[in-house]
């Protein structure tokens, strides 16, 4: 019935434009209103969407930029609405001074990134229009109820990295080294280039770590496949780690029964330790949306990836995404200094929130003050000291099969993940993933790994375990087109 009433609304829309505006999403960091569907000329559709977000930047460096995709809701579920490349313009952005929009539609059409065209710091807001990829949809399954997503992303440029940490603590902790005769340290190990096969062994030369146990550390197997993503090649990573108001929009587009596998409230201490979500009235809600994401494992994570049309990132790509073309110094942290003395930003033990120790607001963030937001080289934020990240990892073969392949934005029928080369978390000895950066498990925890590891530390990097825990986390990348 729903489909022979949208049929005939469709050939009114021949003669007359249909505006319809849907509802709107409401996340972390970004704000996306107005999402209005019009039919122009028959049978074409398009979108209209309006996008800001605060402390944007472009410089020298690198720029911020907001994922935006499509979803068509109703009570089966919903629909993921592919764009058609090319078809992006902005209509018009809310302040003289701002540059124009750039907006680029990712070749599978699965979303778009949109950042400032020219150097800037501050709000932005545009108003930008789509086309639907009718070739890729039927448009009777795109319902009136349409929201548009928001997600703030880094974009992390072409350049090589290097591997390791000067102060040779980091091999008693699992830190990749340049081989020597035998197995021998020999220095740092460098990356030039995203198509190399990487040798991992005790040749000369060879990329190596110390490993006391395969299923943590990792099976010092190799090589790496050129296929393997590894942050030579420019790629977006989440500015922060998936907040629980990222997970509420998510959760509130599944059918019940997906739902009710993703839902991560079961734990006895959720909420005593941080977690926020609930259901009110029928829906997800989370009571402080903009903290990080806690209580999901690996199923769950690659679920909202695959969602959002994004992937895992690898390890490799997180020491680029920390450490930049930057040479390392002992003991680095993710902002590129051996020091935790100017460190404001972190984890009110009291309510396990995020919060900043200074009177300062993430606008006042430059390179010289990276260390008190705990900033990277390119601006991305917390990875130290939050939540561990969940990386592929080199250390087994499952992890070195990974390609990269993106999520298409829809989840299996069961509410997972089915992206082909995505490592499975069903059973914790299939493999694939492990954990770089270090969690926050209470101030009774505070080791050398915990909160704040050295970047080049990888006591778990090969370690696919780990039930729902406050202390895991996730943030999502895009290969850059």
């Amino acid at each position: 019935m729903k489909s022979q009433k949208l049929f005939s609304l469709m050939m009114i829309l021949a003669i007359i434009p249909l505006t319809i505006f849907g509802q709107q999403s409401d996340q972390i960091g970004i704000h996306i209103s107005h999402v209005e569907a019009q039919t122009l000329d028959f049978p074409n559709r398009y979108y209209n969407v309006t996008v800001e977000w605060e402390n944007a930047w472009r410089n020298e460096k690198n720029h911020d930029a907001a994922w935006v995709f499509l979803k068509s809701i109703d009570v089966s579920g919903y629909t993921h609405i592919p764009i058609l490349p090319g078809s992006e313009q902005m209509l018009w952005k809310a302040d003289e001074e701002m540059p124009d929009a750039t907006i680029n539609v990712a070749d599978d059409g699965r979303g778009m990134f949109i950042y400032a065209s020219d150097n800037y710091r501050g709000e932005l807001k545009y108003r930008v229009q789509v086309k639907i990829d009718t070739s890729a949809v039927n448009i009777r399954d795109l319902t009136r109820d349409t929201e548009a997503y928001g997600i703030e992303m880094v974009y992390i440029p072409e350049g090589g990295f290097t591997l390791g940490d000067p102060d040779t603590t980091a091999l008693n902790y699992y830190g990749f080294y340049q081989s020597g005769p035998d197995g021998s340290y020999h220095g740092l190990y460098e990356i030039e280039s995203e198509d190399e096969t990487i040798p991992v062994g005790t040749d000369e030369g060879d990329l190596y770590y110390r490993s006391n146990s395969a299923q943590y550390r990792g099976d010092q197997q190799g090589p790496i496949p050129a296929s393997f993503p590894k942050g030579v090649d420019p790629f977006y990573i989440m500015k922060y780690e998936v907040s629980q108001g990222d997970y509420v929009a998510f959760l509130n587009t599944l059918t019940a029964q997906n739902a009710s596998i993703r839902y991560p409230a079961g734990a006895k201490d959720y909420r005593a330790l941080g977690g926020t979500i609930r259901v009110a009235d029928g829906e997800f809600v989370a009571d402080r949306p903009d903290q990080r994401m806690m209580y999901w494992h690996w199923d769950d994570m690659m679920a909202y990836a695959d969602w959002a049309a994004l992937r895992p990132f690898t390890e490799l790509e997180y020491t680029k995404a920390a450490r930049g073309p930057l040479d390392p110094v002992p003991g680095e942290y993710a902002w590129n200094t051996g020091s935790l003395d100017q460190m404001a930003r972190r984890i009110d033990s009291r309510d396990q929130v995020m919060k900043m120790n200074r009177d300062l607001s993430l606008s006042d963030l430059s390179d010289e003050s990276r260390d008190i937001f705990g900033a990277s080289y390119y601006w991305v934020f917390d990875l130290n000291g939050s939540v561990w990240e969940k990386v592929i990892t080199v250390g087994d073969t499952v992890g070195r099969s990974f390609v990269g392949n993106h999520g298409d934005g829809n989840i299996s029928y069961y509410g997972f993940a089915d992206v082909d080369g995505w490592p499975s978390g069903y059973r914790d000895s299939e493999g694939g993933y492990g954990y770089r950066g270090g969690g926050f498990y209470g101030y009774n925890a505070i080791s050398i790994t915990n909160p704040y590891p050295p970047i080049a530390f990888r006591p778990y990097a090969a370690w696919s375990g780990g039930p729902r825990n406050s202390a895991y986390g996730f943030r999502g990348a895009r290969t850059a087109d």
